[in-house]
């Protein structure tokens, strides 16, 4: 592995996580990847000559997510001398390949479906090979239980059918807010109508009683990675409406089908094509556009001359990037403000296999430690959970009694034995999760977001249309940045 991720068997301080994750003495640790490997991938030195007089590169992309992996592999494909700088020691942003208690497992962004064309193309594109989560749904066979109002009640029956009212309920405006998932401005007036309201207002608006908001609520901490009453309502709908406004389309769009051997797979194979030059644990300190050329300054101190820069990290960690002329104060602004993506994906052993042939399903509502916890693989000693929560804080990974106790409210006499997470708020290139929007932000910022500024391109996975937030997103962000850089350039 390339980084340290917080495993609570032995506890891992949050000093030692940033260290171990190769992100806090970064600096003087320059990987320049000619003929390295990156993941297994033989990353060749880009000879291709420069286009731009007077230039090192024509093309930067700054950070290597899969935003910044798409832009360069797309501009070195345009036939531009491209070189990548990641600032972490590996490749893939958000997204995490790693291994826990045998068996392959994402730390960050995981699932995809052929809902999502951008990713799914990639996949076909590359031949890549899928696997379905290990522990899907058996009908009849499943057991789903609900903290509410303190108690355990397992779904069933008239109980389940309520819930799924509820969830319906609760979206019935989703085609209205949202005919075109890919097309914000297309019902630009009913979205600025609802932009102020949070996920929890729409409350107010219903009659679901209280075991249907409690299921609505686990549901929206899952899209927002936050308490409801930060979320966006408009953007919350949105999430729902991509997969085509029904229940098993949107539960089989997030949490179905992933990479069999890992995201990794799909990152390696662009690097594989394109051949860029990469560059990994060079952070940069400092972009100024110079008109006919763009100086980008590496915190090492190096200094990078190129014919266009393209910007993909995380909209979080854009003020750690020193811009002349200075970025456009909105940007700004609502990096401080940051997106609502701050809560926590942990992985959580438990002693024994389940008793059951299908698997186990708990939720409860956004303010509690976990508001989804899910089976993810079986195996005769033992068995594998994937677990959300909305707030780190409410919930110490590394103790494992804490975590126990919150098991124990699911499913009474389950044994925690390990748990395994990245803590992805501590992480200073990322400082938060998937992206969701907050309430007003489509009037204060959505005319601001990936709006190029001279030779400075945006390509950041968190904004644009459609899967914004999601792998497919991010490719999808990443190629149109190559496509407008190649505009730009000639």
């Amino acid at each position: 592995m390339t980084e340290r991720e917080v495993n609570t068997q032995c506890g891992v301080s949050r000093r030692r996580f940033l260290r171990d994750a190769g992100v806090v003495s970064a600096a003087g640790a320059a990987v320049a990847v000619g003929a390295a490997h990156i993941d297994g991938v033989q990353a060749q030195e880009n000879n291709q000559g420069c286009k731009s007089a007077g230039c090192d590169y024509d093309v930067v992309v700054i950070g290597g997510g899969f935003a910044g992996v798409t832009a360069a592999r797309d501009s070195s494909k345009h036939g531009y001398k491209t070189l990548l700088l990641e600032a972490r020691n590996r490749l893939g942003g958000r997204t995490f390949s790693s291994e826990f208690a045998g068996h392959k497992i994402e730390l960050g962004g995981t699932w995809i479906h052929w809902t999502q064309p951008f990713v799914w193309g990639e996949v076909e594109r590359y031949g890549l090979q899928l696997k379905e989560t290990p522990e899907h749904h058996v009908p009849g066979k499943d057991t789903l239980s609900v903290i509410h109002e303190g108690k355990r009640i397992e779904l069933a029956g008239k109980d389940l059918m309520s819930a799924v009212e509820g969830i319906y309920a609760y979206f019935a405006e989703a085609r209205k807010l949202w005919e075109r998932p890919y097309d914000a401005k297309y019902t630009w007036n009913q979205l600025s109508a609802v932009d102020a309201m949070s996920a929890t207002d729409r409350y107010a608006q219903l009659s679901l009683t209280p075991l249907q908001r409690t299921v609505v609520d686990a549901y929206i901490a899952g899209i927002s990675h936050t308490t409801s009453d930060k979320a966006s309502y408009a953007d919350v709908l949105r999430w729902w409406s991509l997969p085509g406004w029904e229940l098993s389309q949107f539960s089989d769009s997030l949490g179905r089908y992933t990479f069999k051997n890992g995201t990794i797979s799909l990152i390696n194979a662009m690097i594989a094509d394109g051949q860029p030059e990469v560059r990994l644990s060079t952070p940069v300190a400092k972009v100024e556009d110079k008109g006919d050329r763009v100086l980008i300054t590496t915190q090492q101190g190096d200094t990078i001359v190129a014919g266009a820069v393209i910007v993909a990290v995380p909209m979080n960690v854009l003020p750690r990037i020193a811009f002349s002329p200075a970025l456009d104060p909105a940007l700004v602004a609502a990096a401080k403000e940051t997106h609502t993506g701050s809560g926590m994906k942990v992985f959580v052993r438990t002693k024994g296999k389940l008793p059951v042939e299908g698997k186990y399903t708990g939720i409860a509502d956004s303010h509690q430690p976990l508001s989804l916890v899910t089976t993810y693989a079986k195996a005769d000693d033992h068995t594998l959970f994937a677990c959300f929560g909305s707030d780190p804080d409410k919930l110490d990974v590394q103790d494992r009694d804490a975590v126990q106790q919150v098991f124990e409210s699911f499913f009474p006499g389950i044994e925690v034995t390990e748990c395994y997470s990245y803590e992805w708020t501590l992480d200073p290139y990322s400082r938060g999760t998937y992206c969701s929007y907050r309430p007003n932000w489509l009037g204060k910022y959505y005319d601001h977001f990936q709006q190029d500024r001279g030779r400075v391109i945006f390509g950041q996975g968190d904004h644009g249309e459609g899967w914004r937030g999601f792998i497919d997103g991010a490719i999808s962000a990443g190629g149109k940045a190559a496509k407008r850089t190649q505009t730009l350039l000639g």
